[in-house]
């Protein structure tokens, strides 16, 4: 809708309109928009703004809800009110609003909702699974039907399904999932043909146990709008929607983002904790890899106490100490970032690992080349010590290409152990780089310190 939003200024005006009128204008409005402008309201403009919503409008919105939204709103409105929202979701999105609750409203939930039964299957699932962000609204028709009664079929659930068609999947007698078949295929074939003449028996399909990333990547890369999810038994148990499959995407680029900064990621988080248990948690997820990188650190100046002879002897030398673990822990994030990327888009993998092993080097070596000429040139300049311009280059241009094998190397190595290849860059590789480069230049300069002074 064109109109600009302004929920402060509609709920202002309860008191000139109907709860009907309002409803009708909220109605109006995309719930996403509404959720944006959601954030900008006090609590009790909140809770007024659920009871003006209609149901429709009202589970729509909560769905959209940011987490941390989603976490005030559950707390002020009343169960009745959030049995008539369940009741207006997708049961995988209802799913994920009741797992917020504590145990004792699940139950008042479950026990007042239209679909009780299935939507506890959802919620047995493991929630970074395909089966729990799977949704069971989907279509099938049996490979043994005539065309003109899988039409017929197809029309009767259209109108009980709760989301869009986007395909009609065949299945044996059973459930059993056979393949997958478009409406225009059913809609030219011939009344009296089996739905099974007009199958793609070619179906790519999940299994609910299957991590969720590998239905994103599957859709992504087939640019699918759906994609089916299967139990042990291959029968067909539920879809995976191209929206579910950007969400997930997002979990996961956020997920990364956190990793590579040394934070643990935890999407949930429990809605009765206390402020002491919130900080406690930020404290658990942050603290890990700054300890990692204080021991690394530690080790880091351990080396250079190994060397307080030559920095004594050449004080100039240590000036020079930042410069070096800066550029290599920078180069060395650089291939770190472009190896996990890769390994998450599938543009590297094991058969490709030593081509792009060697693609890194050939390219750190080019760049450390560039930095070294760079920096001796500049340190000759204001010092005028050509040997010691001469190692302070080789040193970068040594610690460079080692950064650079290290970043390259260490997510294709964690990948192929089953750890997280977005775990192995920031903190880890940046603590290792600097022991390196402060060895590597440290010991140079020794090996020629009766030149130097």
């Amino acid at each position: 809708m064109a109109n600009t939003l302004d929920l402060k200024n509609l709920l202002q005006d309860i008191d000139k309109s109907s709860v009907i009128d309002l409803r009708q204008i909220f109605d109006q409005f995309y719930p996403q928009d509404i959720a944006e402008e959601y954030k900008n309201l006090d609590i009790e403009e909140k809770e007024l703004l659920f009871t003006i919503l209609s149901e429709d409008q009202g589970a729509a919105v909560l769905v959209e809800l940011a987490k941390a939204d989603t976490k005030d709103t559950l707390e002020i409105i009343s169960d009745d009110q959030l049995v008539r929202f369940v009741n207006n979701m997708q049961l995988d999105d209802a799913a994920d609003i009741i797992a917020n609750l504590n145990d004792e409203r699940i139950v008042y939930v479950l026990e007042n909702i239209q679909r009780p039964s299935e939507l506890k299957e959802l919620m047995s699932f493991e929630p970074d699974t395909c089966g729990g962000i799977m949704a069971p609204n989907f279509i099938s028709v049996r490979a043994d039907l005539k065309v003109a009664s899988a039409l017929r079929y197809i029309r009767l659930k259209a109108k009980d399904n709760y989301s869009e068609i986007l395909y009609v999947y065949v299945t044996k007698k059973f459930g059993e999932l056979v393949g997958v078949i478009s409406f225009k295929q059913l809609f030219l074939a011939d009344d009296n043909d089996f739905v099974s003449e007009h199958t793609n028996e070619e179906v790519i399909a999940v299994k609910v146990d299957d991590d969720q990333e590998l239905a994103a990547d599957l859709i992504s890369k087939y640019n699918f709008l759906a994609i089916p999810v299967v139990n042990n038994n291959n029968q067909l148990v539920g879809i995976i929607t191209i929206d579910d499959a950007v969400d997930v995407i997002e979990e996961e680029t956020t997920e990364d983002i956190y990793q590579s900064s040394g934070i643990n990621y935890e999407p949930e988080s429990d809605l009765n904790q206390s402020l002491i248990n919130e900080y406690f948690a930020a404290y658990r997820a942050r603290t890990p890899w700054l300890i990692i990188t204080l021991i690394g650190q530690y080790l880091s100046t351990t080396i250079i106490a190994k060397y307080n002879v030559t920095i004594a002897a050449i004080p100039i030398a240590i000036s020079f100490m930042p410069l070096l673990s800066g550029l290599s822990g920078n180069i060395g994030n650089q291939s770190s970032t472009i190896i996990v990327r890769g390994l998450y888009t599938g543009e590297v993998n094991e058969n490709k690992s030593i081509k792009v092993f060697f693609h890194e080097l050939v390219i750190s070596l080019c760049i450390g080349l560039t930095c070294a000429l760079i920096t001796s040139l500049l340190s000759y300049f204001f010092y005028r010590n050509f040997l010691l311009s001469l190692l302070i280059g080789l040193s970068l241009l040594c610690s460079m290409v080692l950064a650079v094998g290290l970043g390259t190397l260490t997510p294709i190595i964690f990948k192929k152990i089953n750890l997280d290849p977005a775990t192995a860059s920031g903190p880890l590789i940046t603590t290792i780089i600097d022991m390196i480069s402060f060895f590597v230049y440290l010991t140079l300069i020794t090996k020629f310190i009766s030149e130097l002074i």
